[in-house]
């Protein structure tokens, strides 16, 4: 059963079942959330038009969870990722259904990190070349900085997951690249766990994504879903650039995450500076300035996601040509800076994006 998903047309195979069984289990859960309540209401800083069922995340793990399972590729560490992912799905069902509150979340996602760095092999073990010194060895510092990666990249995925189709675009364009890069390295069982989880993911944004034929997301992914989703993409992240022969520089990683650690970093940044937690919601993040500048959201999702693709091939761009790590931290501390210079200048936004895209205005209860 091991060997089964790793030629092109098995491949192909399970990424449709991946994609067809989350679109079923989206329609099959959509009743029992609405029973147990498991409903997003509009208040405060949500505007969308109706209250909409939190079942994404959920219909999304379980897709994986089957889809690895019947395609033989779950593996002995596979089991400390499945009590990870088992946190913080059942944490995020909690905040989901109660809002618990961020410290309770927060020890959850520490509890998922510890687990990932005690019962598996996938650590953070360099930062590459970041100063120009050569390889910056993380030795005993590894465990520490591989549960700070897992936390913070959970906590910028569920802090992005602003609008239809957002958070679930985002994490599709690093994954799909992460695939790109696991197959050109000749790894066709790892190529297959990402395209796996990209399919389950293009089958929620079936019901998530606005199109003709749906003016507003059924389903959303609710905090269990970006919980989840930012749990997997460090997961494969650091399988993918964490060691010290690895088929990516860390680096390039972080480039091919860029958009949502840069949103993060920002606004996290912004929030200190104004004398708030760092885990206050608001809006303001770029892809509420886009919108209140006057996009719809499906404009926004697509300039975001053009941003995250532009990224990823830039980072790709500098892998294949050698450019050197220090140069490229150094661009994403650029990076940083230029993003949260535009989350304080809201008003220079919206004016250089409606000079160059034009501008579709829709009414509050779209949202």
């Amino acid at each position: 059963m091991a060997g089964v998903g790793v030629s092109g047309i098995s491949q192909g195979w399970w990424v449709l079942f991946a994609f067809i069984s989350a679109a079923a289990f989206v329609v099959a859960l959509i009743r029992p959330a609405r029973l147990a309540g498991l409903v997003d209401h509009p208040a405060g800083r949500k505007k969308h038009a109706a209250p909409t069922v939190l079942v994404g995340g959920v219909a999304i793990f379980l897709s994986v969870l089957l889809t690895t399972y019947l395609a033989g590729l779950l593996e002995d560490q596979s089991t400390s990722l499945l009590i990870a992912m088992l946190i913080v799905v059942g944490i995020g069902l909690a905040d989901d259904a109660h809002e618990i509150g961020y410290r309770s979340k927060f020890f959850a996602q520490l509890i998922a990190g510890l687990l990932i760095v005690s019962g598996t092999t996938v650590h953070v073990m360099h930062l590459g070349d970041i100063f120009g010194f050569g390889d910056f060895p993380l030795d005993k510092w590894s465990y520490l900085i591989t549960v700070i990666a897992i936390i913070g990249l959970m906590n910028a995925i569920n802090m992005i997951d602003g609008l239809d189709g957002l958070a679930g675009t985002q994490v599709l364009v690093s994954l799909a690249f992460f695939a790109l890069v696991a197959l050109s390295a000749g790894d066709g069982r790892l190529g297959l766990e990402l395209l796996i989880v990209c399919g389950a993911i293009a089958g929620f944004l079936v019901f998530n994504l606005r199109s003709p034929w749906l003016k507003r997301a059924l389903v959303f992914l609710g905090d269990t879903g970006g919980l989840l989703l930012g749990l997997l993409l460090a997961w494969f992240s650091i399988r993918l650039a964490g060691a010290e022969t690895a088929p990516l520089r860390p680096m390039t990683a972080v480039w091919i995450l860029a958009v949502p650690l840069a949103d993060m970093g920002a606004v996290m940044l912004r929030r200190m500076l104004q004398h708030k937690s760092p885990f206050h919601p608001d809006r303001q993040h770029l892809h509420y300035v886009y919108l209140d500048a006057g996009f719809s959201v499906n404009q926004v999702v697509f300039l975001m996601g053009a941003m995250s693709v532009a990224c990823s091939v830039l980072a790709l761009a500098c892998e294949a040509h050698g450019v050197p790590e220090y140069v490229m931290f150094g661009a994403f501390i650029g990076l940083l800076l230029v993003y949260g210079k535009l989350l304080a200048c809201p008003k220079i936004v919206a004016r250089l994006a409606k000079n160059r895209i034009p501008v579709v205005k829709v009414p509050d209860s779209g949202l």
